[in-house]
């Protein structure tokens, strides 16, 4: 009778790990390792809409010049071409904008997770 208790308690004592244990440890894993795959995905994303932003910077920026100079020299504000610039920076200032707030947004809602 002794020997029965003994043997239950040395079962007891040995510490397996069980398979909840196990399966609890492989989703909390496989959780950090899609979080970490999201978070590569958001930094790509937003390098490349960084990256198309700057190009149109670069693009405008002779315009810019041109129409900056058109109106030292006397041209009026309401002469096509500057308006047209003036509306493309427009749309590229709000495009930009548009690009800051989403990125800001997806930082806070990550914090928030």
């Amino acid at each position: 009778m002794s020997g029965e208790v003994f043997s239950t308690r040395g079962s007891v004592t040995r510490h397996p790990i069980p398979e909840v244990v196990l399966r609890t440890r492989r989703s909390v894993m496989e959780a950090a390792h899609e979080l970490r795959a999201q978070k590569a995905r958001r930094r790509r994303h937003a390098g490349i809409a960084l990256l198309a932003m700057a190009a149109l910077v670069v693009l405008f920026t002779p315009a810019l010049w041109s129409v900056a100079n058109d109106l030292t020299t006397g041209e009026h504000f309401f002469d096509m071409p500057v308006m047209v610039l003036t509306l493309s920076l427009v749309l590229l200032s709000a495009m930009f904008a548009i690009l800051l707030m989403t990125w800001r947004g997806g930082r806070s809602g990550a914090r928030d997770e």
